[in-house]
């Protein structure tokens, strides 16, 4: 049995769910080994219930759990940034807590096949505040970087297997060893590790990466690289694929200790876009991305074929149906939220009954507009 922890966020986080989640219910209620919790709240949306942006509640879920499914965590629309100035930090909280290390990203490329970004994420520039030195405005500020080789070895063979998976594409390692020690370790162990698995890393400083990513019409299928680099490469890659709605987000245990709290945190790589909460006509893609990497991950699911049933009924749903407004031309036909959802259950062949993630409430003191 697969625990699947509920976490909806914040702004458009529990309507870019629905879907998914309607999905999960299905499965539960067909007898299949999977059980759903919550939904939990966190980020904004926990501060405003609880006073806390990781609430107890939710952090025993997590515990309980052996994955999470999240919507993005960030602002919303009724509560200030002043009022609550770093929802985000709910987020890298789970992430320490529970050793999700590395990051694995996949962006949907329309007429393309999928890009995957794999990155280290709670360490190099991601380490925690013991690693920073903050300023006034009037002493230095510091952030230190350190790579451990095992944890870089460890994100570069997951990107091999993801190479693996795609043969014919290039994969490139992405550093900048023209200047940072950090960055010459990295393409020390790049080298090697191409050398020993016969799976070949193509190596590039990130401004040649950026470059390429942005000039050249054939996307690499595989960027394995270090976590700042990472995190603006994947969003150009997002840029060139038009939207960063076409990108789902794993952040992961590699040991995969079920039975220990989860293992992965499943989630749509884009904002909480508190200004277009609860107009329905966000894209989905990215959560549904999210939703099949966590159905590959569960070992009680990865057997059943139910990832590729997802992947092909959203791709079916990319390819034939008018896009979602973020996709479209000016004055283009597009479809919401919710046709974009019946279109993929079609593509499926299931009738769900209902969509599920119940709007996470702000009290009305908390009504402030932004």
């Amino acid at each position: 049995m697969s625990t699947i922890a509920l976490l909806p966020g914040d702004g458009i986080g529990t309507e870019v769910l629905d879907g998914p989640v309607t999905y999960l219910r299905q499965l539960e209620r067909d007898g299949l080994p999977v059980r759903v919790t919550g939904p939990f709240p966190y980020g904004t949306t926990g501060w405003v219930q609880t006073g806390s942006t990781l609430p107890p509640e939710t952090m025993q879920a997590c515990r309980e759990a052996d994955v999470v499914l999240s919507g993005a965590v960030g602002t919303h629309p009724a509560v200030s940034s002043e009022d609550c100035p770093n929802p985000e930090a709910a987020l890298i909280a789970l992430r320490h807590e529970f050793d999700l290390r590395v990051s694995v990203r996949t962006v949907r490329v329309p007429g393309d096949d999928d890009v995957v970004i794999v990155r280290n994420i709670t360490g190099g520039a991601y380490a925690g505040p013991d690693q920073r030195v903050e300023s006034d405005g009037t002493g230095c500020a510091e952030d230190r970087i350190v790579l451990d080789p095992a944890k870089v070895q460890e994100v570069l063979d997951i990107a091999i297997e993801q190479a693996r998976a795609k043969p014919g594409r290039r994969a490139i390692s992405v550093d900048k060893a023209s200047v940072y020690a950090t960055s010459r370790l990295w393409r020390r162990l790049s080298l090697s590790t191409s050398a020993s698995t016969g799976v070949r890393l193509e190596n590039l400083n990130v401004d040649r990466a950026a470059y390429e990513l942005v000039k050249h019409h054939e996307l690499p299928g595989v960027i394995v690289t270090e976590g700042l680099f990472g995190d603006i490469l994947s969003d150009i890659v997002c840029a060139r694929a038009g939207s960063p709605a076409l990108c789902g987000s794993a952040t992961i245990n590699p040991g995969r200790g079920f039975g220990n709290g989860i293992t992965a945190l499943f989630e749509p790589a884009h904002g909480s876009s508190p200004h277009r909460t609860g107009s329905r006509r966000s894209n989905p893609t990215g959560a549904w991305l999210a939703l099949a990497d966590l159905l590959a991950w569960c070992p009680d699911l990865s057997g059943l074929g139910l990832h590729a049933e997802v992947r092909s009924a959203l791709d079916q749903v990319i390819t034939t149906a008018p896009p979602t407004y973020d996709l479209a031309p000016p004055g283009a036909a597009t479809i919401d939220l919710d046709e974009f959802n019946e279109r993929v259950f079609e593509a499926l062949g299931h009738q769900p009954t209902a969509v599920t993630v119940p709007p996470q409430q702000v009290p009305p003191s908390s009504q402030e507009a932004r």
